[in-house]
């Protein structure tokens, strides 16, 4: 592909002020998705059965502090909705009371089925953190790129336009959006018969909640072919990096795809090697259909002629600090393993746990009369 510059640079992100805080991210056991959005990791919930409740401190208030801030995988059930007001396939954005968010249910069962821990932390964090939100690029340095590891690892990464996140507290998860363009489609995942891969039905195409293909297929060097983000809580860690890939850390799957992409096939079946298709679609350079999130600036000046947006949508805790890594192929995959990474330095939501004048009780402070504990911040109750 023809040689071009890294142009991602610092992003202010101001995210609205809002009294509610999503789930967390940093667990320090992590579990990833494959195939959508869910996980193969428990979570636990409050009372009310979905991972939102006051955890028992009653809409009376001034109970123990239980309602702390937990973790979950949005658009699962009894997590938060996406930021469409949309959730996994047989599951409904379902309103709770006040204040708890929406979240996505199964009927009346609203209760977690794709929880545990988001990405990983090389320390427990406590209390509630602070940090100035924006998203920060680190600087390649040194023969090495944004993430730390060898330019010479990831042969691609020049696929990768841009990369921004906002968000992260309040009602509405993190939306981080990856803007991937190049002389091939990208390629979405690896299609089997029991694992298939979303088709490109028109292009360009919306899509929400893709299917990504074998979860276990990889590049020739091991590599998940599918696009990926993995997740480390920094926030008591600045060079914490035990979310990475290179770390064994979990992966997650879009939550949407816009523009053009096309497959790959497995070379031996499930747990293979793939190969993408030879073909690409009809160009669409950066036409990411009206869905899409607005394409950088500094984006525009990358003009080969396949564009697509990566939208990853994930719980973080406002106030806390996140390493993100995402992990993308292009569609031709000629010199063996032909994939881009990138890294991010996340500040989530306003930058503190809860609003001004409203008591934090991930610390275990109880919770005046007349409010309750909900994700780790004092709430009005409402009767």
């Amino acid at each position: 592909m023809a040689k071009r510059a890294w142009l991602v640079g610092r992003i202010a992100v101001c995210a609205p002020i809002l009294a509610m805080v999503a789930a967390s991210c940093g667990g320090s056991d992590g579990s990833g998705s494959s195939g959508g959005p869910g996980s193969d990791g428990g979570g636990g919930g409050g009372d009310d059965g979905s991972l939102f409740g006051d955890g028992g401190g009653g809409d009376d208030g001034g109970g123990a502090a239980s309602g702390t801030p937990t973790t979950c995988i949005v658009g699962t059930k009894g997590c938060l909705c996406d930021s469409s007001g949309g959730c996994a396939p047989g599951l409904t954005c379902t309103p709770q009371t006040a204040p708890r968010p929406s979240v996505c249910c199964n009927g009346a069962d609203c209760a977690p089925s794709g929880g545990g821990s988001i990405g990983k932390t090389c320390n427990t964090v406590s209390g509630a953190p602070s940090c100035t939100p924006g998203i920060t690029v680190p600087a390649a340095s040194g023969g090495n790129d944004s993430c730390g590891y060898p330019t010479t690892d990831f042969i691609e990464s020049t696929t990768l336009c841009a990369i921004n996140a906002v968000g992260g507290g309040g009602t509405a998860p993190a939306v981080i959006q990856i803007f991937y363009n190049d002389e091939h489609a990208l390629t979405l995942g690896c299609d089997t018969s029991s694992h298939p891969v979303s088709p490109l039905m028109s292009d360009p195409e919306a899509l929400h909640y893709p299917q990504t293909g074998d979860p276990a297929c990889t590049d020739t060097l091991g590599r998940p072919l599918r696009p990926v983000l993995y997740v480390t809580d920094i926030s008591v860690d600045s060079s914490c990096n035990a979310g990475d890939m290179q770390k064994g850390g979990p992966a997650y799957d879009p939550i949407a795809v816009f523009g053009t992409w096309k497959k790959a096939d497995e070379v031996s079946g499930d747990g293979g090697v793939g190969t993408p298709d030879k073909t690409d679609p009809a160009q669409n350079k950066w036409n990411l259909t009206s869905s899409a999130d607005p394409v950088p600036q500094k984006a525009l000046s990358c003009t080969e002629g396949f564009g697509a947006e990566l939208r990853f949508e994930v719980g973080l805790i406002s106030g806390h600090s996140y390493r993100l890594q995402v992990i993308v192929h292009d569609g031709d995959q000629t010199k063996g393993g032909d994939s881009g990474e990138a890294c991010a330095v996340f500040c989530a939501g306003t930058g503190t746990l809860c609003s001004p004048g409203v008591t934090v009780c991930a610390d275990g402070t109880a919770c005046p009369n007349g409010t309750v504990c909900v994700q780790g911040c004092c709430l009005n109750a409402v009767k």
